[in-house]
This record gives structure tokens, C-alpha cells and sequence, in this order.
């Protein structure tokens, strides 16, 4: 069952400009500023601090609901029902217009307008209090700095380019256009705020993680700007350098048999177990780690005690709206996978898991309501360890180190008897596939050397499908390979196959041939 979090910490500091609503256009800037709660009042003490940090988030958990569904319909994983209305009937054809409520970006901007407040204000902060000191200043910047380049990150994969806004917008600009930024110019932005903020961890210590309670790991996004700039050798790098977060918990975010078989799906049981760390600094979150947990690195939090619900269950469950379910390429793919003793299914994470089936044979999406008794409390994960571990895994291989690769891929570093010195503290790993207990990946002893990373990278975006299901990484996944290897229809091609037989296939297809619709258009 949901823990109660304390509404008032959250909406405390979550007073924001206006109501910023539209889609990305001058008008998101026409309405003036509303009042906000005067800085030299607020900032007085760590708690303040850590509670506007909370509070900036707020926004979240109406686009995370949101970017899920855009996510599933625009890939192979999701298809409409009966039940869809027109917005989600469009999105699944690729269509896109200014008033669909699902593709509204200003509550991105407006967590970024309230973390440029906190990073405008927390430095007056240890004057008040003198526990806070300036070590641990530093460290809380880097989390809202993180949690700051996540939201632009998204904006950029969803959009290709984002409104840049420098400041709290204490001043409204005149247009948000001229504030725009394309995706490679941001990017290389994003590192270079990020880099003053990534600890050492052979000589600082680990203190940022504290100020991460339903934030990213700072390290891990580093490592995922890299990926996407296709730098892989700092891509490896830094995504292992947050999944070696908490030193002193050497298994912490290493993929272990904490969430083994069975207890895979205690993953989404409750995502946020972990107490708010509303202490001093260096107080414990939760007695499995800052998130309670080995695998959650960062979610959105809602609890239905608090009428603060994720609408996902509702729109998934086949007993309530029954809006979207799997599609037919994804239920199969989780049926044809094998276990390591020949039997056939994903059974620890397929049907009954994040898929099931109704009375009269229809699939749906549980991934979100396998707490039946409070569904509309279920988390959403921002960032997961398998999901980095395949990141990782992606950047080791197009580094031209495929055998590691495969080895966080299937079983781990618990069963390679010579460790690598650089993994020697990853006993515990028992990697994607061997975690679930299915049958190894291997590279064709016939394929030439040429064709091993995309062969390689074929398996790990597979493992990503299943893996990740309906957490909101695919589309982006398929963009990003499409654009590495500047084939177009690797995307169109996946994404139009779960329209075979019907119509619109060709049309489908023709649109994603072409790399200008795999973004939202700016309107």
C-alpha cells in the first residue's frame, strides 16, 4: 500500500508564473505573471530549500501520464481501442495538431521556470542555516540542475529544439522563439551545466544523491547526453558512474536478485517506498536506500489519498476506460521469448505482468495497476537501473565492446569468472536477462565482424521493448538508433508494422520514412 506524502511539502513552493497553457508558441508567454511567495522570505533553512525542490516537480505528473501515452501510440507498442478519443485516435496516425490536450509542453517549462527560481535563491540559503554548508549546496544544485536538463532533454527528444529560458522569469520575454535552441546546440549546453556538478567519487563525498528524492541521478542523464551526442566512450563513463552511485552500497543500482523472477513486478508495486528525506542533510530516505529501493533511481509520485492520481491505470485497465492496450507485436514478442530451460514466454514479466488478458480473450496494459487495491497511486518511473544498464550496454557495444555488452545484456557479471578490473565490484550483477531467468543472447559465430554492432544493438533495443514496456522510452529509442545509423526505416519500418493488413500502413510509413515527423511540430 501507498505511503501518505505530505501534499503541503509538495505544493508549497508550487506557485507558479501563471497559467501557462497552450502548445509551444509566443501565446505561451501572452498572460502575466501571477504572484509568487518573495524569495527572501522563503529561502531560510535546508528545508526550505529541499521542499521547493520538491514542489517544482509538481507539473510532472500531469505530462509524465501524458508522455507515456505519446510514447506507446507513436511506436509498436501501443494501439488504440473502441473507447480512444479523437486526440489519442490522431496521435496513433501520426497526426498532430495544436489543441490536443496530450501534446501540451507548457508544464514542462513551467518546472523549469520554478528550478531557475531555486538555483536563483538557494545560495543565501547557508547564511540562514548554518548546517547547510557548502558542500552540500553544491550537491543540491547539481540535482536541480539534473532535474532541470532531464525536463529540456525531453523537450528536445519530443520537439527536436526547445525554448531556452535562462533565468525564474521574473521578466516575460517578448517571444519564446527567439529563446529557441536546436537539439544538438542544447545538448552540448546541457554537459557543460552538468559537468561542474558531477562529484568525483574517488575524493568527494556521496551527499548529492540526499537532495534526489524523485529526482534523476545527475551522472546517469550526464552519460545519456553523451549517448545521444554519440559520444560513447564518456557515454560509458558517466551511466556507470551513476549506476556506482552510494559507494557504500556496492550492489546499489546494479541489476542483483533483489527484483529476481517473481519479484520483478514488485518493481511497480511502489516505486517511491522510500520516506521523504525532509531531515538534515545525511539523513536515510528509506531503509533500502535513498529510494527505497536497489532498482528506482527517480519517479513521479502520486497517491490517491491525496487526490493525486495517475490517471495511466484508468486509461489501461480493461474494467475502466480501456483507451489503449498492447499491440499485437508486442504481446508476441513476450510470448516467443525462451526460458533457460526451454520453456516458452516471458512469464516474469509478460501476461499477468505488464500485459494481461480479459474475460473474453482482449490484452491490456497492468503494468501500472499490479496493485490492484490503490492503482491510481502507482509511480512513475523516471529512471530505473535496468534502463541504464541497457544504456550502458548501448554505449559499450558502439565503443566497440560488444562482450561486455552482452554480458550486462544477459547474465551478468556474477557469472564471468575473470572480472574486468573496472567491474570488480559488480559481483552481484546478475544482468537483464538472467534476472528473469531467460535464455542467453548470442552473436551468430557465422556473421562477419562488420555487422556485429547493429547485430548487438538489435538485441539490446528488443531487450529494451520488453524491459521497459510502456515506461515511455521506445519511441525515443527507435529515433535515436534510427538517426545513429541515417536509416529511417528502421523506425518506419517497426512503427508500421503494427498497422499490417489495414489501410493506413503505407501511409504510415511513407510519413516516417521521412525524419521531419519524428517531431512534435512547434505551433
Amino acid at each position: 500500500m501507498k505511503k501518505n506524502l505530505n501534499t503541503k511539502l509538495y505544493l508549497l513552493f508550487a506557485i507558479f508564473l501563471g497559467l501557462l497553457t497552450g502548445s509551444c508558441s509566443d501565446s505561451f508567454f501572452d498572460q502575466q505573471a501571477g504572484d509568487r511567495m518573495t524569495p527572501d522570505k522563503h529561502y531560510k533553512s535546508y528545508t526550505d530549500a529541499l521542499v521547493s525542490m520538491e514542489g517544482a516537480i509538481t507539473p510532472l505528473r500531469k505530462t509524465m501520464p501524458n508522455l507515456i501515452m505519446i510514447d506507446g501510440l507513436r511506436s509498436d507498442q501501443m494501439e488504440v481501442t473502441s473507447n480512444a478519443d479523437a486526440y489519442l485516435k490522431a496521435i496513433n496516425q501520426h497526426d498532430f495538431t495544436a489543441d490536443n490536450p496530450y501534446l501540451n509542453a507548457s508544464d514542462y517549462y513551467k518546472v523549469i521556470i520554478d528550478l531557475n527560481e531555486i538555483l536563483a535563491n538557494v545560495d543565501q540559503v547557508p547564511y540562514y542555516d548554518r548546517d547547510f554548508t557548502q558542500n552540500q549546496l553544491h550537491y543540491f544544485k547539481g540535482a536541480v540542475i539534473g532535474q532541470r536538463s532531464w525536463v529540456y532533454f525531453n523537450l528536445l527528444k519530443l520537439y527536436g529544439k526547445a525554448a531556452y529560458i535562462k533565468d525564474n522569469m521574473t521578466k516575460l520575454p517578448e517571444s519564446l522563439v527567439t529563446n529557441m535552441m536546436e537539439k544538438d546546440v542544447l545538448i552540448d549546453t546541457l554537459i557543460n551545466q552538468l559537468l561542474p556538478v558531477i562529484f568525483d567519487p574517488k575524493t568527494d563525498i556521496h551527499v548529492e544523491e540526499q537532495f534526489s528524492s524523485h529526482y534523476v541521478n545527475p551522472k546517469a542523464l550526464l552519460g545519456e547526453l553523451y549517448l545521444e551526442k554519440r559520444d560513447y566512450p564518456n557515454a560509458v563513463k558517466y551511466i556507470k558512474m551513476g549506476l556506482e552511485s552510494y559507494a557504500n552500497k556496492l550492489e546499489q543500482y546494479k541489476v542483483d536478485k533483489t527484483y529476481s523472477l517473481i519479484a520483478w513486478k514488485n518493481i511497480f508495486l511502489n516505486g517511491d517506498q522510500g520516506s521523504l528525506n525532509l531531515g538534515r542533510p545525511g539523513g536515510q530516505a528509506g531503509s533500502a536506500g535513498p529510494m527505497g529501493s536497489a532498482e528506482i533511481m527517480g519517479v513521479i509520485p502520486f497517491n490517491r489519498n491525496e487526490a493525486q492520481d495517475n490517471p495511466l491505470p484508468d486509461f489501461m485497465m480493461y474494467s475502466k476506460q480501456y483507451l489503449v492496450k498492447p499491440t499485437q507485436l508486442l504481446v508476441d514478442s513476450f510470448k516467443n521469448q525462451v526460458q533457460l530451460l526451454g520453456v516458452i514466454g516471458d512469464i516474469y514479466r509478460g501476461i499477468g505482468v505488464s500485459i494481461d488478458t480479459a474475460a473474453n480473450g482482449d490484452y491490456y496494459i497492468k503494468k501500472y495497476s499490479v496493485d490492484l487495491a490503490e492503482p491510481t497511486s502507482s509511480d512513475i518511473i523516471l529512471e530505473r537501473a535496468t534502463d541504464l544498464h541497457l544504456l550502458l550496454a548501448e554505449a559499450l557495444n558502439r565503443s566497440g565492446d560488444s562482450k561486455t555488452a552482452l554480458i550486462l545484456l544477459n547474465d551478468g557479471f556474477n557469472a564471468v569468472t575473470a572480472k574486468p578490473s573496472t567491474y570488480a565490484q559488480w559481483s552481484g550483477n546478475i544482468g537483464v536477462r538472467g534476472r528473469v531467468y531467460l535464455k542467453t543472447r548470442v552473436v551468430p559465430i557465422y556473421l562477419p565482424a562488420s555487422v556485429i554492432p547493429d547485430y548487438v544493438e538489435d538485441l539490446i533495443m528488443d531487450e529494451r521493448s520488453l524491459e521497459l514496456a510502456f515506461e515511455g522510452k521506445r519511441w525515443f529509442d527507435l529515433v535515436r538508433v534510427a538517426n545513429r545509423r541515417n536509416d529511417p526505416a528502421y523506425l518506419a519500418n517497426k512503427v508500421a508494422a503494427k498497422f499490417a493488413g489495414k489501410p493506413e500502413y503505407n501511409a504510415i510509413k511513407a510519413k516516417l520514412m521521412n525524419k521531419a515527423n519524428w517531431y512534435l511540430p512547434m505551433k
